[in-house]
């Protein structure tokens, strides 16, 4: 909607349509048929189209919304996927323009079923804004997502692989590495740590911004966790996030590193896979070198140690020996009296 003056009567531009207003055009007056259109009296009396928005603005409304609600991490990865995911494939699409189909195509963009779901957390309050506001009469939103079966498995680097990527990594990568392997913990749990969160006194390291509540938990500071993280301390330490990128500002997601983690791994001519298998590789390393359960549990921030077991008891070291019972005695002293009436 766009003002303008003619002969002193005030006239409005909208959906690319010019209409007299019928009044003079005087500040109040101009603030009085703003109120009008927000009650929908001039589209009624001018039989006037609303102006049907965009997509992507009412998902921005929405965004602004969840900012005031969410926890910093939490906003900061809905907004990542808005502008990776929702932006480049509805940019300019109007609200009412988008169909089923549309949707059912934009599925096919996605790897993975947790991005599809913060994705329609935007997208489906946006198409219920759309609806009370009468700018569609039904959400495209009522296909079925995509099977949630998928290819990822758990596939973690020994520690000569380890070493390997530390030696050869970017300096983007060179303390990041290294820190979530020796820690165990999520990309984005260490992506949102603060100086004041890690202790390099008494070696603890405080999670504050996890996933789940069990996530949220104090995690020993090996002591090769140590030197890379005093490494980056001379970096950052005058910061508040213990990583941050060229404009000194908190990573998005662990996403930002796919192109410098993709060279790395052919450089060192591994087989590609994320970024995530550092905590796997944690795991596995840890119990397969004989490492407490419970202590690993702890540090991956599961809520019991069954969770653990059931996702890497594969790599638990068994301390195979001949069993034994009660009746080894009972069937030594037996075959002892045997022999000797023999």
């Amino acid at each position: 909607m766009k003002f303008f003056n003619r002969k002193g009567m005030l006239y409005v531009r909208i959906n690319g349509e010019r209409f007299s207003t019928k009044l003079k055009d005087t500040k109040a007056n101009r603030k009085l048929f703003e109120s009008y259109c927000k009650n929908d009296e001039f589209f009624i009396k001018f039989n006037v189209g609303k102006s049907v928005p965009k997509l992507i603005e009412l998902c921005e409304e929405v965004l602004r919304e969840k900012e005031s609600t969410l926890k910093t991490s939490s906003y900061r990865s809905y907004d990542s996927l808005y502008n990776s995911k929702i932006v480049p494939y509805f940019s300019k699409m109007l609200v009412s323009e988008i169909k089923p189909r549309h949707i059912e195509e934009w599925y096919k963009t996605f790897d993975d079923r947790q991005s599809i779901n913060t994705c329609e957390a935007i997208l489906r309050p946006s198409f219920e804004k759309a609806l009370i506001r009468e700018f569609i009469t039904s959400s495209p939103l009522v296909i079925k997502k995509p099977s949630s079966t998928t290819d990822y498995s758990i596939n973690p680097f020994n520690l000569l692989e380890i070493q390997k990527l530390i030696k050869n990594a970017p300096p983007i990568l060179k303390n990041l590495i290294p820190i979530l392997f020796y820690t165990g913990a999520r990309p984005n749990e260490i992506l949102n740590l603060k100086w004041e969160n890690v202790n390099l006194n008494i070696g603890d390291i405080y999670i504050t911004d996890s996933k789940t509540k069990s996530g949220i938990r104090t995690i020993d500071m090996l002591s090769q966790c140590e030197i890379y993280l005093r490494e980056q301390f001379k970096i950052t330490g005058n910061r508040e996030y213990v990583f941050l990128n060229t404009k000194n500002l908190p990573y998005l997601s662990s996403a930002n590193f796919n192109y410098s983690w993709d060279k790395l791994l052919k450089t060192c001519n591994l087989e590609k896979r994320g970024i995530y298998q550092l905590r796997h590789s944690f795991a596995s390393n840890m119990l397969s070198n004989g490492e407490d359960l419970l202590w690993v549990s702890q540090m991956l921030g599961h809520k019991n140690p069954s969770i653990t077991l059931s996702r890497y008891s594969k790599y638990i070291k068994s301390k195979r020996e001949r069993k034994t019972t009660f009746l080894d005695d009972f069937s030594t002293k037996s075959t002892h009296q045997d022999l000797q009436a023999r």
